[in-house]
Formats: structure tokens, sequence, C-alpha cells
């Protein structure tokens, strides 16, 4: 396959993928607004792109990592977007987290462009280490076109039936994650506030059922206080959103989702949106800043 490859959207976890994708030999053309990380990248040995329709013509693949549904949709149907300024050749990988119906008009849209729907599941460090979770939802021909790309970006790759399907699972791991975080993060405050030291607590209770993955990574940063973001509460607020969106449309009762995204809805109106939600725990005790 031809090994030049478009990737816009270098953020925190595009440009991890994107250096990997250069340390796999893929000649990678770059593009965002933020020229710092751009300017990263070329460093390594990727292509400045200089707009989304520079990218679109020099490239046959393109994947995007985006911070928004909004973001997205601009990037792809905008005047300037790629949907104008794609050839029939060109396969779209849109790799945001954001509601699916956006995947699905941009597939609806696309022509005879294939759109493969790939979130993935992971943080910047696993992006760097290529350990991501990665989900595609599109046909099995262009799952197989795709597939070399994305196994270098994640140590798991799972081919799943439909454009949009991927976006929903990805959103409800999300709740997951989130929830899972959040009632630990609500627990550690009470018992602090019962004068129960807190590291005491999840030294214990990382000992059995009560453990989780994401309370292993998050737990010790809130206990030290490192509130540097690696996930903002912002945009788990928005990825929140978006998935209570799914029950709306399928009518259907989430009330457990909806009291998580309550509290992140708490944190962020306490002004602390732009740090990292381990702040959570900080943030649900009475005590202040």
């Amino acid at each position: 396959m031809n090994k030049t490859i478009g990737f816009i959207g270098v953020g925190r976890m595009g440009s991890q993928m994107a250096t990997n994708l250069l340390e796999d030999d893929y000649d990678v053309v770059v593009y965002d607004i933020d020229d710092e990380r751009v300017e990263a990248l070329v460093e390594k040995g990727a292509r400045r792109g200089m707009s989304v329709q520079d990218v679109a013509n020099r490239t046959t693949m393109i994947l995007t990592s985006l911070p928004t549904t909004n973001i997205v949709s601009d990037v792809y149907f905008g005047d300037d977007g790629l949907l104008r300024a794609v050839d029939d050749e060109v396969m779209l990988v849109e790799m945001s987290t954001i509601e699916a119906s956006v995947v699905e008009r941009i597939a609806a849209e696309a022509g005879g462009n294939e759109v493969v729907d790939c979130p993935v599941i992971g943080t910047p460090p696993e992006a760097a280490a290529a350990t991501l979770t990665v989900i595609a939802g599109c046909s099995e021909a262009a799952f197989e076109r795709v597939r070399p790309v994305l196994e270098t970006l994640g140590d798991r790759v799972d081919h799943v039936e439909g454009v949009g399907t991927a976006k929903r699972i990805k959103l409800a791991n999300n709740v997951m994650t989130f929830g899972n975080f959040a009632v630990a993060a609500e627990m550690t405050a009470l018992v602090e506030e019962m004068g129960i030291d807190a590291r005491r607590f999840f030294d214990i209770t990382s000992s059995g059922a009560a453990s989780s993955a994401i309370a292993d990574a998050k737990m010790p940063k809130a206990l030290d206080g490192d509130y540097e973001p690696g996930f903002t509460v912002d945009g788990a607020q928005g990825d929140l959103r978006y998935a209570l969106s799914m029950k709306e449309n399928a009518d259907f009762s989430a009330p457990i989702a909806s009291s998580v995204a309550e509290q992140y809805t708490l944190v962020t109106s306490a002004g602390h949106g732009e740090r990292d939600y381990s702040i959570l725990p900080e943030a649900l005790s009475k005590r202040e800043e």
C-alpha cells in the first residue's frame, strides 16, 4: 500500500500516533492550527501540511484526531473542508471521540471515499507506547486496507461492523471509566471527612474487588495533588455529554450515567475544568484550595 498518510490534529494523542507512524517508516503529512506541534513532528521527519486541502491533495489516507464534534464538523464539512477537497481514492479515518451522528454523516456524504470510524481507547503515554486499543467501524474490505496502519498505533485492533458503532462503544467505555473514578473520588472525599487517611484507604481498597485500572492510574495523582492535565475535567464532561445524547436517541433511561455527568459538571463549575480529572476527590470534598 502507499505509505503516505495525512494526519490532521496532532495534539496530545495525535502527535504520539503520528510519531509512531514516522518510526514505522510511513511518510506522514501533518496539519494542525498549533504550528509548534507541527514543527515538532517536522523535526522528526514529517512533512508540513499547509492546510486541510493541502493534506488531501498529497495523501491517499487521512487520519483525523480532533478535540470536539464542532471542530470535526468544520474540518470535514466546512467550505474548505476535507469532503470538498479529497478525490475518490482517499480513505478517511476519523479517530476523534465525538458524537456518532457526525461520523455517520461523513460516511453518508463522502461519495466514493471509504470512511473508517476509528476511535482509540488509551492515554497519551499509551499512545506513545503504541499500546492503544483501536476500534475500527467499517466494511471488511476497508478494515483490511487500514489494518496495517492501525497495528502501528495499538496492540489491540478490533473490527466492528458499521460506521458509528465504534464511536458509540468508545463513548460507553468513557462513561464507565469516568463513572468508576467518580465513585472512587466521592468515597475518598467522604472517608477523609471522617478522619480516615486517604492514602491508607486507597492502599486497602486497591487490593480487592473495588480496585480498577483507572483508580490505579488517577488516584496516586490525586493524592499527590498532581492535576497537570493528562485528560481534563472539561474533556471528560464533553465526552459524557456526547454519551448522554446516545440515551436520548435510544429513548433509554441511564440515571447512573446522568449522575456521573453531574459530578463532572459540578467540578467544572468550581473552576477546575482545565485541570486533570484526578482533581475530583479534592473538588468533591468540603475543603477549599
